[in-house]
């Protein structure tokens, strides 16, 4: 189903808005979305797969790596920004996912730690509106 989606991401206090359009479904209770957004001039391919549980994001392109929300576990995650790697310990503080008949609301603030510097804080909220075509 094709859906609007709206990402709102604040990082160290920096907010960026990205909203663009994506693919939506549900298997075996899993809520599937995918979707493509511009940071500068690359294109990265976002695939977010989300339970009540927790949320698994893989992204490919400009921006790659896989990072896994989970209030019960700390992760650790790797990122690729063109021949950059940076790794980071991840700790997810709270991961929510809101269903209703216009959509999917999925929302997470964590931290992260490469383990030289003080955490980052972050957090994220994904919406995804189902369109009416």
């Amino acid at each position: 189903m094709k859906v609007r989606v709206n990402v709102k991401s604040i990082i160290d206090g920096e907010e960026i808005i990205n909203e663009t359009v994506g693919e939506y479904e549900v298997i075996n209770g899993e809520h599937r979305l995918a979707y493509s957004d511009l940071s500068g001039n690359m294109i990265t391919n976002n695939y977010l797969t989300a339970s009540p549980d927790c949320l698994h994001i893989k992204r490919e392109g400009g921006f790659e790596g896989e990072i896994l929300f989970d209030p019960m576990i700390d992760t650790v995650m790797k990122y690729r920004i063109i021949m950059l790697e940076c790794g980071f310990s991840l700790h997810t503080y709270e991961y929510t996912l809101t269903e209703s008949e216009n959509g999917l609301m999925i929302a997470v603030r964590y931290g992260l730690n490469d383990g030289k510097a003080e955490e980052i804080s972050a957090e994220q909220t994904i919406t995804a509106i189902f369109s009416a075509d």
